[in-house]
């Protein structure tokens, strides 16, 4: 990438149990439903790719935010 910054990512995901999964990053941990009856306290993967759109959308905003 000419004259840009390339960034680095790092996610570990493990499956726990028949019931779910947990995704890490730096400190962070996040419970996954991969239990095919579904969890009610953890995101399915639709939920999670939602989840990161908007977490996109909300980091972009607050950046400009401050030149407005």
């Amino acid at each position: 990438m000419a004259g840009g910054v390339m960034l680095e990512y790092r996610v570990e995901a493990r499956r726990i149990d028949a019931h779910g999964s947990a995704a890490t990053t730096k400190a962070a941990e996040i419970m996954l439903d991969t239990d095919l009856a579904g969890r009610a306290d953890a995101f399915n993967p639709a939920e999670l790719l939602l989840a990161a759109v908007a977490a996109c959308m909300i980091k972009g905003i607050e950046r400009v935010t401050p030149m407005r």
